[in-house]
C-alpha cells in the first residue's frame, strides 16, 4: 500500500480508502470482515457519515475497529432534511455538536480524525453554513480537542462543476474536501484539485465508480455503457459514434471497468481513492489497480476527448 499526504493536515494516508456507507446494516459479518481486510491490506483511512445505514455504518464500524485507534475516520453532519438535490437546509450549531457527540459514541473513539459538513450543494447554503453557526461549532469542537481537522464534502449530482469547493476552498476555512471525479465527471481535473493543491487542503475522492444506481456506473462494462447511454439522453453526451459503439470503451482494456475507474482516479494529484467495497473479494480486486503510473496519458487523453464535456452527474 502506497500513502499520500491529506494536506495540511499532514496525516499521511492510503492512496486506497474504505467507504463504509453501505453494508453495515445489512450484513454487519460481512461489513467486520471486510473493514479487517482493508486493515489487513494497510488501508489506514475509513470514511463514514451520521446518516449511512440509520447510524448503523458508525456503530458497526465502531466495534470493527476496536484495538485499531491507529485507522483514520472521516465521519460527516448533513445539514439537510435529506440527501436529495433540492433538500432544504435545517442545519444548526446544536445539531451539529450534537451529531458528533452520536458519532463519537457510535464509533467508540475520544476523538473524530475528520469531520465534515456533508454535501454542501449550493452556494446560499454554503453561506448559511459558514454564517449560521454551523462552522462555528465544528471550531469549538476543534478546539475542544473532539475533532482534529475540518472540511465539507459537495453533492456532486447538484454541484457537478464544484462551485461550492471554489468558494470555500480558498477562505482557509478547511483542511480536507471530499469531491467527485470519475471517468465521466472529470470537472474537478480543471477547478477543485487545483485549488485544493494550491492551499494544501486534503482531497478525497468519493464517487469513484459513479456508483449510487445500481443499474449503471462504473461497476462493470454493462454499467458503464448504460451510463454513457443516460448521458447521452441527457444533452450531455452527442447521439452518435463513437459514445453509441459498444466498443468506445475497449481501449481501457485489459483493465476492468472498476479497476480502470480507480486507476483514472489515483493518475491524479488526490490525497486518497474512497470506495465502497462490500466483500473481502472486492477488496482484492480494486487493490489490483495500486500499479503506477495507474492510467497512461494516452488512454488519459482519450478519456478527456470522450468525456470532458460532462457538467452534471447523473446515475
Amino acid at each position: 500500500m502506497r500513502y499520500r499526504r491529506l494536506g495540511r493536515t499532514d496525516l499521511q494516508v492510503s492512496e486506497l480508502s474504505y467507504g463504509a456507507a453501505r453494508g453495515a446494516a445489512q450484513d454487519p459479518r460481512g461489513f467486520i470482515a471486510t473493514v479487517h481486510a482493508c486493515l489487513d491490506a494497510g488501508i489506514n483511512f475509513v470514511d463514514t457519515a451520521e446518516g449511512y445505514d440509520g447510524g448503523q455504518s458508525e456503530t458497526v464500524l465502531g466495534a470493527a475497529l476496536q484495538g485499531h485507534d491507529d485507522v483514520i475516520v472521516e465521519t460527516k453532519y448533513c445539514p439537510y432534511e435529506s440527501y436529495r438535490v433540492g433538500a432544504a437546509f435545517v442545519g444548526t450549531p446544536q445539531a451539529l455538536v450534537a451529531s458528533a457527540e452520536q458519532s463519537l459514541r457510535r464509533l467508540r473513539r475520544d476523538r473524530l480524525d475528520v469531520l465534515l459538513g456533508h454535501g454542501i450543494r449550493t452556494l446560499e447554503s454554503l453561506d448559511r453554513f459558514m454564517t449560521g453557526g454551523c462552522y462555528d461549532a465544528m471550531v469549538r469542537l476543534r478546539e475542544q480537542g473532539k475533532v482534529r481537522f475540518i472540511g465539507l464534502s459537495e453533492l456532486s449530482e447538484g454541484d457537478g462543476t464544484h462551485q461550492v469547493l471554489q468558494q470555500a476552498i480558498p477562505t482557509g476555512a478547511f483542511d480536507v474536501a471530499m469531491l467527485t471525479i470519475n471517468l465521466m465527471l472529470q470537472t474537478a481535473e480543471e477547478s477543485a484539485i487545483p485549488l485544493c493543491r494550491e492551499h494544501d487542503v486534503g482531497t478525497v475522492v468519493m464517487m469513484s465508480l459513479n456508483q449510487s444506481s445500481g443499474q449503471s456506473g462504473l461497476t462493470s462494462l454493462p454499467a458503464a455503457l448504460e451510463l454513457i447511454r443516460r448521458y447521452i439522453a441527457e444533452g450531455q453526451l452527442p447521439d452518435e459514434p463513437p459514445w453509441t459503439e459498444p466498443d468506445v470503451l475497449d481501449f481501457l482494456e485489459p483493465y476492468p471497468i472498476p479497476e480502470a475507474a480507480i486507476r483514472y482516479v489515483l493518475s491524479h494529484e488526490v490525497s486518497t481513492c474512497c470506495v465502497g467495497m462490500r466483500s473481502p473479494e472486492r477488496l482484492e480486486a480494486n487493490l489490483r489497480a495500486l500499479e503506477p503510473p495507474y492510467l497512461d496519458e494516452a488512454r488519459l487523453q482519450r478519456l478527456r476527448e470522450l468525456f470532458g464535456r460532462i457538467r452534471r452527474q447523473v446515475f
